[in-house]
């Protein structure tokens, strides 16, 4: 939900921060009255503009998408254009259809210090919903009334700290004399669980549990919201939060409804402070214990590709130590091969050792390739040059692996063929991140490929044979190899060969 506060123009700085406040309040109050609402602002007499919209957390949206920046007339909101040049609110039913069912609109204009409209806060509630809403108890009905006029006065901006509430979530509400005066059947549920057994008329608050207790004294006292998530020795974590309630002293929406003040009036705080408090209750045991198991099984996994990669790199420096032994050239070079290409693996596991489910900067991975093979492969006496360039692609473990081989073997094969007996030489590898594909292309400023050069017959190179496999097969791509032609003054002549590989991405679920 993106808000256009901070774009709307002409607005002085004390109306932009009541906005603000305004805006702060709205996502949580929407999800307690299960309905979309909508914070607009005035453009001109007869148009308006969504500032924010708060979609619920408890129901389904009214909307398609976030009407954030939407752009509203007379002829469309004709109670909020009311609300917006009167400041009168008020409520009607739109004819507009959504989800099959009408919508019942609420209008609250807001004023600021001087009195002026400066915005009206819509609240959109589904027909089916609202009915469900209208036959729900009293004191209920009530606190959300007093919810929506507090979050449109901008007396909810601490209600910014709690979570979203939703459809599975209880709610109990407690009355200035610490009596649970309403509680739902979520709320009655959750404490039946653990042995207490609340009451069908109203009960003391000292009957629920003492962190119950604790949370709404606190609220009473400092007049903010506040949450708490409170682990049991029994396992159990519930997460509280707890909602300030004022009595408006005019309330056009309670004269609709008809709904008395009692058993509010008679204790009243009457100063601006609490008169009663909203206790939303959340069950989080489930869903923190599959996180805490999803975080150790990452971490025993994180654990197992940082062991696998040791044993690669323990592998490599055997394999190194063996090439030193070997008296023929031929089994020294396919020893050393064998080392670049365990150690390009062993690159992809130390990435996943840090964080397995992030996606591979394949970027990174190829700067470390480069740097191994120049110091396994490249001859003492050659001065090769390797960059890397282009974007910083991100794939997930089962691409970024076979990649890494390939350019390890791309790496190989510009170093040994393509630069052979040269004093100097420039590989250049270049990722381009095509949105739904990649290009990767390595390319050498050395002699080219050889005239009689045929992709499909590779039988003599393990490398390209490697190579080939990994991209058609594995990463579902095309391979492409040519040489580099230019221009001089005595015509066409090689500069060097080119690799060009292309596959498509696949997402991280995918692997």
């Amino acid at each position: 939900m993106d808000s256009q506060i901070a774009n709307l123009p002409g607005i002085s700085p004390t109306d932009l921060e009541l906005l603000r406040k305004v805006e702060a309040g709205l996502p949580i109050t929407a999800d307690v009255s299960r309905a979309d609402i909508l914070l607009c602002t005035p453009l001109a007499k007869d148009k308006a503009i969504v500032a924010f919209h708060a979609i619920p957390n408890s129901i389904s949206s009214l909307y398609r998408k976030d009407a954030g920046g939407r752009i509203l007339n007379t002829e469309e909101q004709p109670l909020l254009m009311q609300a917006l040049n009167s400041g009168s609110g008020g409520r009607r039913q739109r004819e507009v259809l959504s989800n099959g069912a009408p919508v019942i609109q609420d209008v609250f204009p807001i004023h600021n210090q001087e009195g002026k409209v400066i915005g009206a806060m819509l609240v959109e509630t589904n027909m089916i919903a609202h009915e469900r809403q209208r036959r729900r108890n009293r004191h209920f009905r009530q606190a959300v009334v007093w919810m929506q006029e507090m979050c449109a006065r901008g007396e909810l901006e601490s209600g910014a700290i709690l979570p979203r509430f939703s459809l599975y979530d209880g709610v109990y509400m407690v009355d200035p004399t610490r009596t649970v005066v309403y509680m739902s059947g979520i709320a009655a549920n959750l404490f039946r669980s653990i042995g207490i057994t609340p009451e069908v008329r109203e009960q003391r608050l000292a009957a629920l549990e003492p962190c119950d207790r604790e949370i709404v004294e606190r609220v009473f006292a400092t007049h903010a919201c506040h949450t708490e998530r409170v682990e049991n020795d029994d396992g159990r974590i519930w997460v509280r939060s707890a909602i300030p309630l004022r009595m408006p002293t005019i309330s056009w929406r309670n004269y609709w409804l008809a709904l008395p003040w009692t058993p509010f009036a008679a204790h009243s705080a009457g100063d601006g402070g609490v008169d009663a408090v909203l206790v939303l209750l959340h069950n989080a045991t489930e869903a923190v214990q599959k996180e805490r198991e999803l975080n150790v099984k990452s971490a025993i996994i994180q654990e197992v590709h940082h062991r696998v990669k040791n044993n690669l790199q323990n592998i490599a420096a055997i394999l190194r130590i063996q090439a030193r032994r070997v008296q023929s050239d031929e089994a020294r070079q396919h020893l050393t091969d064998a080392v670049n290409r365990v150690l390009s693996m062993s690159v992809i596991h130390e990435f996943l050792s840090q964080d397995e489910h992030r996606p591979i900067n394949v970027k990174d991975v190829c700067q470390r390739i480069a740097s191994q093979v120049k110091q396994v492969s490249a001859n003492p006496e050659q001065e090769i040059t390797i960059q890397v360039q282009g974007s910083a692609v991100r794939l997930p473990a089962s691409q970024a692996t076979p990649l890494a081989m390939v350019v390890n073997e791309l790496l190989l094969n510009a170093v040994e063929h393509g630069l052979k007996d040269r004093p100097h030489g420039m590989i250049r590898i270049t990722l381009e991140d095509q949105g739904d594909a990649v290009l990767l292309q390595v390319e050498d400023d050395g002699s080219g490929l050889p005239p009689d050069f045929d992709l499909a017959h590779t039988a003599h190179s393990l490398g390209l044979q490697i190579v080939h496999t990994l991209v058609t097969d594995d990463l579902k791509g095309a391979l492409r190899m040519e040489s580099i032609m230019v221009t001089g003054e005595s015509g066409p002549a090689v500069a060097g060969a080119r690799a060009i590989v292309t596959f498509p991405k696949r997402s991280g679920r995918a692997s």
